[in-house]
């Protein structure tokens, strides 16, 4: 996104009091004027104040017409003029914003120099210092800025690591605030702030290191406590993770963090029932706080209590805390309680986030599952033209091709791929749609062709090759051709039952029929899908075991009535 040059506010005071800064002729000057002919014209001699003004001026129009050398020319040239803090730290600004380190520095150094006691001044020199990898001087700063910072020293610890690690690069950032640290001995905030800053640079060691120091410092001290399980997580001991705070929380059984700390453990394990009780005692403590409502929202939709989690979610909502998200979920809960109407309207909420774009897909889907394709494939053509990224317009083509095959519109839908494929001929999820729609629209060459065209460009695809191995058997009788492609799929992916059932349906169709049970019966009992179905019911008949085969004809039919496969298959062996 272009950034866009803002008027500096401080242009206010410049021109309400510039004005006063011009000097008006003395009485003793008007009086002179009798002493000469013709009226004379004092001369215009304006104040340093009034210079620094007309020099910001110039540069806000340089910088608004595009002119930024001559910004910073000109800014440079105002702070110099007039001794204004503000004026100075402004200038710092323009120069970092045009990478210009060298006047960021000289800037940063004349504020420092105008407001000796500011904090602020030297926080700027420190990480300025660090970004060009001067350690001294950037800890003789940072250290200026926590002495003379008012307030909390550990959150200045913190504050430190958080510039040091978003600015500056990995290795320079931890030199210097390890150097930093080292200067407060006795401070286990600093040790925590150094250990929080590693573990977010993805340092496990280090962190863990840090955290053991501040505990060494403070035994007692819950945060740190909370930053070595969270270390020993990320370095892979959970068994040791879960124990720390375990053993914290016994000591400290009313401990905020440790409980948060704890909750957030058992969600990266996927302990969704133990992570809501945590987060259950947190909210009893903390009724309204919408961080605490929101994952709790969430836990409750993954654990499908749905009743609670819209009740939650909508308390995150009013609250304005992540609404896109919460109207998000709030939708997926309607949708999936069939109240498609409410989950229209909370997707149609959805205004930014990484889950705006699936909101509007699902959009699509609801009016498509209404019956009106038509407005969905409109409102599919809208969003494509809306959208700037190459990715979600393919994936928009992706949609609205899925929904014509579950309209049983295939000629439909092949048409809309081929669309698709001849404006990103390189988009291989497009190749790979169009080739299954050929593939049962009776197009083998174009199926096959686009099925080699992907494995050419990415040979180990065990998904193309297993579609093309299963084209080949279903469709020809190049069964050899057709086990070479299927037997490479399953080297790559030995244990999906789709690559699976493809196997034994090749070996079906050589009429290696106890081979071909063998994977049948395998992949039948991951995906008991009609068509898996279907494949082993026909092994099971060639083996003799048609009681077997009536079973799983029964049960599929069971739960897929009608389907024209499985009655088909019925008809044809006589079950």
């Amino acid at each position: 996104m272009k950034r866009k040059w803002v008027l500096w506010p401080i242009m206010a005071i410049f021109l309400s009091a510039g004005c006063a800064t011009v000097r008006q002729p003395s009485s003793a000057q008007r009086e002179n004027k009798a002493h000469h002919t013709s009226a004379a014209v004092n001369k215009f001699e304006p104040s340093p104040k009034t210079h620094a003004m007309y020099d910001v001026l110039a540069a806000e129009m340089a910088g608004h017409s595009g002119d930024l050398k001559a910004a910073i020319h000109y800014y440079r040239k105002a702070m110099k003029a007039y001794p204004d803090p503000s004026l100075a730290q402004r200038t710092m600004q323009i120069a970092l914003f045009l990478h210009n380190q060298k006047v960021a520095l000289e800037a940063a150094h004349r504020w420092a120099k105008l407001v000796p006691h500011d904090a602020k001044p030297q926080q700027a020199l420190g990480i300025l210092y660090a970004s060009q990898g001067d350690v001294t001087r950037s800890v003789r700063h940072l250290e200026n800025y926590i002495n003379k910072r008012k307030g909390n020293t550990g959150q200045g610890f913190m504050r430190v690591g958080t510039l040091l690690g978003q600015a500056v690069p990995e290795g320079v950032a931890l030199s210097v605030m390890k150097n930093l640290v080292s200067k407060y001995p006795g401070q286990p905030r600093a040790q925590f702030a150094y250990g929080v800053m590693a573990l977010k640079l993805g340092k496990s060691k280090m962190a863990l290191g840090a955290a053991e120091e501040a505990l060494h410092i403070s035994p007692h001290m819950n945060e740190a406590l909370s930053l070595k399980a969270q270390a020993l997580m990320s370095l892979g001991d959970q068994q040791q993770a879960f124990k720390v705070l375990k053993e914290g929380m016994a000591r400290a059984p009313k401990s905020v963090v440790l409980h948060l700390s704890y909750a957030r453990l058992l969600v990266v394990v996927k302990s969704y029932r133990a992570a809501r009780e945590q987060f259950r005692w947190l909210l009893k403590r903390s009724p309204d706080n919408p961080a605490v409502l929101y994952t709790l929202g969430l836990l409750d939709f993954h654990l499908k209590r749905d009743s609670e989690a819209y009740d939650y979610l909508q308390r995150v909502y009013k609250a304005g805390y992540h609404v896109s998200v919460a109207q998000y979920f709030l939708g997926r809960i309607a949708e999936r309680n069939g109240n498609m109407e409410s989950a229209l309207t909370h997707y149609a909420n959805v205004n930014a986030g990484e889950y705006l774009f699936d909101a509007q897909v699902r959009i699509a889907y609801i009016l498509a599952r209404q019956g009106d394709l038509n407005q969905a494939r409109e409102y599919l053509g809208e969003l494509r033209a809306n959208v700037s990224g190459r990715r979600q317009k393919i994936e928009l083509y992706l949609v609205e091709g899925e929904l014509l095959q579950q309209a049983d519109d295939l000629p439909a839908a092949f048409k809309l791929y081929d669309k698709a494929v001849h404006k990103y001929p390189k988009a291989l999820q497009l190749l790979y749609a169009r080739a299954l729609v050929a593939d049962k629209l009776g197009k083998l060459k174009i199926a096959e062709k686009d099925l080699t065209r992907i494995i050419q460009s990415k040979p180990n695809d065990a998904v193309a090759l297993n579609a093309l191995g299963y084209v080949l058997a279903n469709r020809t009788s190049r069964y050899d051709e057709a086990l070479g492609y299927i037997k490479r799929a399953l080297a790559l992916k030995p244990h999906d039952p789709e690559i699976i059932d493809s196997m034994g349906w090749v070996q079906f169709k050589l009429k290696h029929y106890a081979r071909a049970l063998h994977y049948l019966e395998k992949a039948y009992s991951a995906i008991a899908n009609p068509e898996v179905a279907g494949h082993l019911i026909q092994a099971l008949v060639k083996e003799g075991k048609r009681s077997r085969a009536h079973a799983v004809l029964e049960k599929a039919l069971k739960a897929y009535p009608g389907n024209v496969g499985l009655m088909s298959i019925k008809h044809q062996l006589g079950l």
